[in-house]
């Protein structure tokens, strides 16, 4: 058990990583004020024998020592839950600052390892639960030598009624023990079945539309009870064995309780003082009290280890194929980007065979072709979200992976056809980009959100609510279109973003990317016929190839795949699934 629990505090220490300064200054008020306790029981002893005796003197010299005590017990616990308090302060936001962190940079093999509810229940829970721990280590630890120190006083005045404190102390020790243990383990089992419940139930607000218009609510709400049950299941079997570990370990007290009394009255009939039974009942209820601290704290720095483990599951993701930067600084990017015999293959499956294209700067490319075909794809290997398996991918000539990471990506902007905004003011979204206000409102002006938003009551203060599902798809999208821009990035990549936007709108955002065109490269994924007849260039893409490469008209002429592309209204009935990466 011992080495158990050391490896739990090597764990703990690790990931909380509290400064040495701290950890010393919560032992050494602990430690003072547990020894001060144990002097209480000591000085109300020697008050009762030499009042009992007629000593005036000592009786009111030990009054004296005894005050004293209560108020250093007193400032050592005050000053010890000050320390406290400011070291849960800096753990739990060190630890969310980590969490963010590796969140942001990880790939999308994360959120497979690591759920939404998951994520969410560590940062709303986890978090605290650790920093609240180390006010569990420092009291195990202090409570442990607390608790030899009583031994030793006890084995001074009577070495029967030490053995009976020992054999009550391991017997209460071992049952709680192993009461905790099986608590600890339900309780991991409730959290994965909590974290499945959050995640399921998140994703049912998030998909409330499809869900209505498909009749999907008896299916899920299936899917909810069966995760609550599993839930409740875990959730009952962890509280039977916290009912045991209060109820049964009383039934111990009692036992050892009865037998020490019985024993000190015995002594006391053999001539023994008034102070000995003050002392072995003081001191008993004292042990009990220290025993019972020590196990609630090693029982909550248990349960806090189930916390410990998520967060590290979180810090401890490897990425199975980390894409590192370069070290090319040049930042005067003109915009050409080159794909040369680029093959790549995604979850077993070949997605891009030998590509080769070289796009010019200041001009507007459409990637097209059927979902599943590998547009996609191109925008997320120049996004650097993945490594290509052969070939080269090339910005004004150097290769894609050998720029840093602020060249890399303040020279490439992406615009998806679902834009993400925060539940905070339009200015508060810009300003993540761009805090300067003249910039903000003249790349509005130049995407045609400018007029709305000064119509707006608040302004560039109005406060998007979440997802901004108080404004218009095309207005979130010509909103992030601005914030785009405000980016300054040399490559602008669109994918499908006039694909859930009404005809006005997708008419409007053509305009504005020929316009755009003109100091930027755009490359643009898009299913929609009408749309492809502005492009500079269209690359035609089919099972991973290119099948076509040019303007329109001449695709039109001399291309049948294309021809079937124009033909088609629509990708499928209800939209483009999310079958390609």
């Amino acid at each position: 058990m011992v080495k158990e629990y050391y490896g739990f505090v090597k764990k703990y220490l690790k990931v909380a990583q509290i400064k040495t300064s701290t950890l010393c200054l919560m032992f050494f008020t602990a430690f003072f004020n547990k020894g001060l306790q144990l002097l209480i029981t000591l000085f109300a002893a020697w008050i009762i024998d030499y009042a009992t005796n007629g000593d005036i003197h000592m009786t009111f010299t030990s009054l004296i020592f005894l005050i004293l005590t209560y108020t250093g017990e007193r400032a050592t616990f005050f000053w010890n839950l000050k320390i406290y308090g400011r070291n849960m302060h800096h753990m739990v936001t060190t630890l969310e600052s980590k969490i963010v962190n590796k969140v942001i940079s990880v790939d999308e093999n994360f959120t497979k390892k690591v759920s939404k509810g998951n994520l969410f229940s560590t940062i709303n829970n986890d978090l605290y639960n650790i920093g609240d721990s180390l006010d569990s280590v420092v009291n195990m630890i202090t409570t442990l030598i607390q608790i030899i120190i009583l031994f030793f006083i006890i084995t001074f005045y009577s070495v029967p009624i030490a053995l009976l404190f020992l054999v009550y102390a391991l017997s209460f020790t071992m049952f709680r023990n192993w009461a905790d243990r099986k608590s600890a383990y339900y309780l991991t089992s409730e959290k994965k079945q909590g974290d499945k419940y959050t995640s399921l139930f998140s994703q049912i607000i998030s998909g409330m539309q499809e869900i209505k218009t498909f009749n999907m609510f008896d299916d899920l709400m299936l899917k909810l009870k069966k995760t609550q049950k599993r839930y409740s299941y875990y959730f009952e079997k962890k509280r039977h064995y916290m009912t045991i570990r209060g109820n049964d370990s009383r039934l111990i007290t009692y036992g050892f309780r009865l037998a020490i009394y019985i024993y000190t009255l015995y002594l006391m009939a053999n001539g023994a003082g008034i102070d000995l039974l003050v002392i072995i009942i003081g001191y008993h209820q004292s042990l009990e009290s220290y025993i019972n601290d020590l196990i609630k704290s090693s029982s909550y720095f248990r349960e806090s280890m189930v916390s410990v483990d998520r967060v590290n599951n979180i810090l401890d993701y490897k990425e199975p194929q980390k894409i590192d930067y370069g070290d090319y600084k040049n930042d005067l990017i003109k915009g050409e980007v080159e794909f040369k015999n680029v093959s790549f293959a995604h979850r077993d499956r070949k997605i891009l065979d030998n590509v080769s294209f070289k796009i010019k700067p200041r001009s507007l490319t459409m990637i097209v072709g059927q979902s599943g075909m590998g547009k996609s794809s191109i925008l997320n290997l120049i996004l650097r979200l993945y490594k290509i398996d052969e070939g080269e991918i090339l910005i004004d000539g150097v290769n894609i992976y050998d720029y840093t990471k602020d060249v890399h990506s303040t020279n490439v902007s992406v615009v998806t056809q679902k834009p993400f905004v925060f539940n905070m003011s339009i200015r508060k979204n810009l300003d993540f980009v761009d805090t300067n206000i003249l910039n903000q409102i003249e790349a509005c002006r130049r995407v045609g959100i400018h007029d709305f938003i000064s119509s707006l009551p608040q302004g560039y203060n109005t406060i998007l609510r979440e997802n901004g599902s108080n404004i218009s798809g095309g207005q979130k999208q010509l909103i992030a279109l601005a914030r785009t821009l405000l980016s300054r990035s040399e490559i602008l990549l669109f994918d499908e973003i006039t694909s859930s936007l009404d005809p006005e709108t997708g008419k409007h955002i053509m305009e504005l990317t020929k316009n755009l065109k003109k100091d930027h490269t755009i490359i643009m994924v898009t299913h929609k016929p009408e749309m492809m007849k502005h492009a500079d260039r269209i690359i035609v893409l089919h099972n991973g190839k290119i099948v076509g490469d040019g303007k329109h008209n001449d695709l039109i002429m001399n291309n049948e795949y294309y021809c079937y592309l124009q033909a088609r209204k629509s990708v499928s009935k209800f939209g483009v699934f999310d079958n390609e990466i």
